[in-house]
């Protein structure tokens, strides 16, 4: 496993993480398997996994329970994420972002964690307008130096919003960045960009494009209800990227890499990405993650996946 420095900060992470959305038993299919997760978990520290990503509305607080079981009486091992500003206490799931919201996020995610802090706290996907009327940037330094984070930053998805936060944060509150990028989904190039010029990481969310970047789903896939891909990966999207795939089956050819591994691959050697934290269900989607640390791609491939068109998601 190969591990980098997190940006401005004394610790290193790996550079495949753990994204821990799926194991929250939501929004993936297939419904809730402790004893898979468990076992996903395990393997994932078996092969130098120290970086986990996990959110309080995944599983609403689950995922994060079973981090802090596994965790508990090792939490200094492992770097862990987690997000606030999603209220799934109500039925539409919406966006909070004042302080005093946070702040009670943050606690009740340090009792799920069995932890008295968190490496890194993330503000999960505020838009421009949320930014400038919560004042959330005063909210992140407030966090940091209460000790409950060892630091501060957002897990965002559109550019847009993220290039106005990155505009906005006069002060450095913005320690760490999380967002989508894979081949077939580049909408952050700039905000990649900007944050390597000023030395904040970014971790990828989606590397794999929710799965479909391992080959294993196609334009006859039928997602089943309470997947997270049902209804936007229709047939007519999966025919819309039949091009890109094809350049990225040709990659694949020429490396001997696996699909899943020439995505990952793509995202750690593409500068200013410190770590991508595809999902790991279970025992064997780890393994096979985290087989593509440090593979170094050629620049011709890393030129013919860059010119893969995709789509903004």
């Amino acid at each position: 496993m190969k591990y980098n420095i997190f940006g401005k900060t004394d610790f290193k992470v790996s550079d495949i993480g753990f994204g821990a959305w799926a194991i929250g038993g939501t929004a993936w299919g297939g419904g809730r398997n402790d004893e898979d997760a468990k076992a996903a978990l395990r393997a994932s520290m078996a092969d130098g996994i120290n970086f986990y990503d996990t959110c309080d509305s995944y599983g609403d607080g689950h995922s994060e329970e079973l981090i802090g079981e596994f965790f508990k009486g090792i939490r200094k091992e492992v770097v862990i994420v987690t997000k606030g500003g999603t209220n799934f206490r109500v039925p539409e799931r919406s966006k909070n972002f004042t302080r005093d919201y946070l702040m009670m996020s943050l606690d009740e995610s340090l009792q799920r964690l069995q932890t008295d802090y968190v490496d890194v706290y993330l503000l999960h996907v505020p838009d421009s307008k949320w930014q400038d009327e919560a004042e959330i940037f005063k909210t992140m330094a407030e966090i940091k130096k209460s000790g409950k984070a060892r630091c501060c930053g957002l897990a965002m998805w559109g550019a847009a919003d993220t290039l106005h936060a990155l505009e906005k944060d006069t002060e450095g509150a913005i320690e760490a960045l999380e967002c989508p990028f894979n081949i077939l989904n580049k909408s952050n190039i700039e905000v990649i960009k900007i944050a390597k010029e000023r030395n904040i990481p970014v971790f990828t969310s989606q590397p794999l494009a929710s799965g479909i970047l391992t080959g294993k789903y196609g334009v006859d896939t039928k997602f089943t209800d309470g997947d997270n891909r049902k209804g936007f990966w229709s047939k007519e999207r999966f025919e819309a990227v039949r091009d890109d795939m094809r350049i990225i089956e040709e990659c694949v050819g020429e490396t001997g890499l696996k699909m899943n591994e020439l995505a990952l691959a793509y995202n750690l050697n593409y500068p200013g990405i410190c770590s991508v934290i595809p999902g790991g269900k279970n025992e064997g989607q780890v393994r096979q993650n985290v087989a593509a640390s440090g593979i170094e791609l050629s620049a011709e491939i890393m030129r013919k996946l860059a010119s893969v068109k995709g789509f903004v998601f």
